[in-house]
């Protein structure tokens, strides 16, 4: 634009600066979306369909991508730093972001629709057991139950759908374990946020061929 002495306002200059830089060093698109913390979920279906969840309610967004192989980039831009990949033989995975937000990525052939990504993100703000309670969502007494198992080191199972809790529920009960113990995780996605100072995180990878022959 300078060399070609086009007349563009400063304002429209700095935002197709922060945009160049979004897709060269950022996630793009989605840099915006992420920015705001009023939204709990982003789903892309493809490059011109764009929605997000605010308050639990579906929005479909202006945003948009140039091309399949924009969506794409951004995917890879994701998968890299974590040692994942995604290519026609493994056409879904499983992924996160830096904040920890969990991230589903589906490519053809098995999408019909062009690459899908889908970011699902956790509140800043942990959540405590006070809060579990006050919010209604188990009871006192029960939360209190929670806590002598977790204390007692009983086997406890916590399952339910996709977006039930789980993730959350298993934070809040963490932070009974005592500051004494030692804790190792091990998890598809790391997502947990244990607040305890002595925690070994692991992340579980897809069994090599070799292994799988053993």
């Amino acid at each position: 634009m300078q060399r070609e002495t086009v007349l563009v306002p400063r304002s429209v200059r700095l935002r197709l600066l922060e945009q160049i830089m979004s897709d060269i060093a950022g996630f793009g698109p989605l840099d915006d979306l992420l920015a705001d913390d009023t939204i709990t979920e982003i789903m892309v279906n493809g490059p011109e369909a764009v929605y997000i969840e605010r308050k639990g309610k579906l929005e479909k967004t202006g945003v948009q991508f140039d091309n399949d192989e924009h969506v794409l980039r951004i995917i890879h831009r994701i998968l890299t730093p974590i040692g994942r990949h995604i290519d026609e033989y493994s056409p879904m995975v499983d992924a996160r972001l830096p904040d920890g937000s969990r991230v589903n990525a589906v490519i053809p052939p098995i999408s019909l629709i062009g690459p899908t990504l889908n970011v699902r993100r956790f509140p800043r703000n942990r959540l405590t057991a006070q809060d579990i309670v006050s919010l209604g969502t188990i009871p006192g007494p029960v939360m209190a139950l929670c806590e002598a198992c977790v204390k007692a080191r009983l086997n406890i199972v916590i399952s339910g759908g996709t977006g039930s809790g789980k993730t959350t529920l298993l934070n809040v009960m963490s932070g009974f374990i005592p500051p004494t113990e030692r804790i190792v995780t091990i998890e598809d996605i790391a997502e947990l946020q244990l607040q305890q100072d002595h925690v070994v995180t692991l992340e579980a990878r897809k069994a090599t061929s070799r292994a799988g022959a053993r």
